[in-house]
């Protein structure tokens, strides 16, 4: 006995299914044909055009996010030159209690991490450049701050399309695997109208293409463990 992909597949897969099975049923055409057409044929057709709009989504993202870390690494290469020139402002000393307050653990502190969140890290910092007390800083610190600031400003404006832009394709997303899950259905209800129209099973898969007992994982297999030595 033949089985319909599971829904377990690929949507890839499903897809693919779907796909022949409906070429195969035009060629059969009459009754066939409808049978085919009225259950899998606006389904698929919606997924090919969802499809080509994920990736149209999937790519403007990719830009987006693009944008983000070349904002972001602007932004570091940013800090540490300014810490840089704080330190030497200072005398470059060993210790100093007044770039620990500034600095704290050292510039990792705000550049590593969610770039989407490091702009409010930087608002912080120049805050600690500005209050500083330190008597060979006071003539710098505001043109510091200010650096620091115009550079956290321009990566806020790169974050703010990028939640929107990964909404778009998480939510296309789900309806990808929606679609294709609607087309197994109609694979499966396909299956039973055949049948219920006077084929075989053999004739049925002649139609829709036969996905044997454990071919319908989307997941690749693990690898066996090696026999034990006896």
């Amino acid at each position: 006995m033949g089985n319909v992909i599971s829904r377990n597949a690929s949507i890839e897969r499903i897809r693919d299914a779907a796909a022949k099975t409906l070429a195969a049923a035009r060629a059969f055409g009459g009754v066939i044909q409808a049978l085919a057409e009225a259950r899998i044929a606006d389904l698929l057709a919606a997924l090919d055009a969802l499809e080509l709009r994920l990736q149209q989504a999937r790519a403007t993202d990719d830009g987006l996010h693009a944008t983000l870390m070349a904002r972001d690494s602007e932004s570091d290469l940013t800090i540490r030159a300014i810490c840089d020139e704080i330190w030497n402002a200072m005398g470059r000393p060993s210790q100093s209690v007044d770039y620990d307050l500034i600095v704290g653990s050292g510039t990792k502190t705000w550049t590593d991490g969610d770039p989407t969140k490091q702009p409010h890290l930087m608002a912080v910092l120049a805050s600690n450049i500005r209050s500083s007390q330190h008597p060979k800083l006071a003539d710098k610190k505001e043109d510091w701050a200010t650096r620091i600031e115009q550079k956290a400003a321009a990566q806020s404006e790169a974050i703010k399309p990028v939640d929107s832009a990964y909404a778009q394709v998480t939510v296309l997303s789900m309806q990808r695997r929606t679609l294709a899950d609607s087309i197994q259905i109609g694979l499966t209800r396909l299956k039973r109208d055949l049948k219920n129209n006077g084929m075989t099973e053999a004739q049925v898969h002649e139609i829709i293409p036969d996905s044997p007992v454990g071919s319908n994982s989307s997941a690749p297999t693990p690898p066996q463990p090696p026999p034990q030595a006896p």
